[in-house]
């Protein structure tokens, strides 16, 4: 590839002073390395850098056009991690393909050195492991660049197929630096509030939110309790609770829907399921089990709930579906996810918060579509700067991939840039994202170049896998003398 795609090293150099221009390349910029070494000193560059392919269960692709070979010596290394194969075709007049088979952990090696200098279309491709599992391709270059009598040397790259969102990280002479290529996704906006409204011009992107006001405790000694539930949103929506996969009827007085719910011995779920009339829709999921002894704890949990009734007639602020917030007899100030949540977005997006879920920061988890130029779809995660325990699950549905290419990406706050992140496709087509963090996420699709082969990769892939499939049983039947 280049040395911009290249680079690693050894401590014997006396290579210093290294500067990298533009220091915020873009793709498509021109990238210029120079330092200073000893006279006439040849230098060893390498760099890396990690893609997400394309994803089409059970095969996975990725595709690089007009990939500029640096004078020889040069290494060209690619290494797939949850595959089960890994195939590296270059097209040199003709295409010729390079494979490997992946070792028990699902990590396949393809090496070649000393590739003829000059540009090439590369296709990666091969089958998945684990489909539950991103797909990571790392791809290495290395060359060898000299310094003037001087001891000056300099570099240039022009990054037209390496991602935006994309790390490279690069050791020239033994000196790491790492060079971000920027998206061309604007800044976001700023932060999504909790209290952000639509207006008539706006359509509503954001579920309704639900919260239980009782009951609060999870496990009872009467088989019939009270509940009170709050619902709110900006456009009109519509109701539905179910236990145990009945559904009940409730009073509504303004946003709150109150009932009684008989409880059978055991474990009963508790639905409540709120949708908006934008087709954004909020599903929470409680558990309440009942124990037939009588104790003095019954009549605590029907004072606690007649407490939280009164307080809420009172108009005291409702609280968050989370038990350190949500429960008036518990002391504890961790923010912790009170049962299994679903929220819709539109028809496109579901996002599924498990029990247990602990956050890092103060409020209740939130997602909403926002626009964002230059992608597919955007969506901001509240609360702001949270983490999350346990990893959230992001569905994105967004139709086969075919003939198209996927970039997940994440806003990282710190660095101001956006940043490529893994994903996975499952068996219904849906992106699935495993977000541990709040803050923008985005979707920015592309159409494969219509200049190039117009045949789908993964078709191409599949022949690929196919013929080295059949390559290794006819050497096999070859070895037992059977053809």
């Amino acid at each position: 590839m280049s040395c911009l795609i290249l680079l690693l090293i050894s401590s014997v150099y006396a290579v210093s002073d290294i500067q990298i221009t533009p220091s915020n390349p873009k793709v498509g910029d021109t990238i210029t390395i120079t330092g200073t070494a000893n006279p006439n000193e040849a230098i060893t560059c390498q760099a890396w850098f990690e893609v997400n392919p394309m994803v089409s269960d059970p095969y996975y692709g990725y595709l690089m056009y007009n990939v500029d070979i640096p004078t020889t010596p040069n290494t060209f290394k690619v290494v797939g991690e949850n595959v089960n194969d890994l195939s590296v075709s270059v097209k040199m007049g003709i295409w010729v393909t390079k494979s490997a088979t992946a070792n028990s952990d699902g990590i396949a090696v393809v090496s070649q050195s000393n590739v003829p200098v000059g540009t090439y279309d590369i296709k990666i491709g091969g089958t998945i492991k684990d489909s539950s599992k991103p797909v990571k391709l790392k791809i290495i270059a290395s060359t060898i660049i000299k310094a003037d009598e001087n001891g000056n040397f300099e570099y240039s790259y022009k990054a037209n197929n390496i991602p935006g969102g994309t790390t490279i990280h690069l050791n020239i002479g033994g000196i790491s630096k790492d060079v971000l290529i920027e998206a061309d996704i604007p800044t976001p906006p700023p932060t999504v509030t909790d209290n952000t409204t639509t207006t008539n011009e706006v359509l509503d992107k954001e579920p309704p939110k639900i919260t239980i006001l009782s009951p609060t405790k999870r496990e009872l000694n009467n088989s019939k309790v009270n509940f009170d539930i709050v619902v709110e949103d900006e456009s009109s929506y519509s109701v539905d609770i179910y236990l145990n996969g009945n559904k009940i009827n409730y009073d509504k007085i303004n946003n709150h829907y109150t009932g009684n719910l008989i409880l059978k011995e055991g474990e009963n779920t508790l639905k409540i399921i709120a949708e908006d009339n934008c087709s954004n829709k909020n599903e929470k999921i409680i558990y309440l089990t009942y124990k037939l002894e009588t104790t003095s704890e019954e009549l605590e949990n029907s004072a606690v709930t007649t407490t939280v009734n009164t307080a809420t007639n009172n108009n005291e602020n409702p609280v968050n579906d989370v038990v350190g917030n949500n429960n008036p007899n518990d002391n504890s100030k961790e923010n912790i996810i009170e049962g299994t949540i679903i929220k819709h977005i539109g028809e496109n997006a579901m996002l599924i918060i498990q029990h247990g879920t602990k956050i890092t920061k103060e409020g209740e988890i939130q997602i909403k579509e926002i626009p964002l130029p230059n992608t597919t779809l955007a969506y901001y995660i509240a609360p702001k700067d949270a983490e999350f325990s346990i990893p959230l699950t992001l569905k994105i549905n967004m139709g086969a991939p075919e003939n198209k290419e996927l970039k997940i990406l994440y806003y990282d706050d710190k660095s101001k840039s956006w940043k490529n992140i893994p994903y996975t496709i499952d068996e219904e087509n849906n992106i699935v994202l495993k977000v541990s963090r709040s803050g923008y996420y985005a979707i920015k699709e592309t159409s494969i170049s219509e200049n190039k082969d117009n045949n789908s990769i993964f078709s191409e892939i599949t022949m690929i896998v196919k013929i080295v499939i059949g390559a290794i049983i006819t050497l096999i039947k070859s070895k037992l003398n059977l053809i």
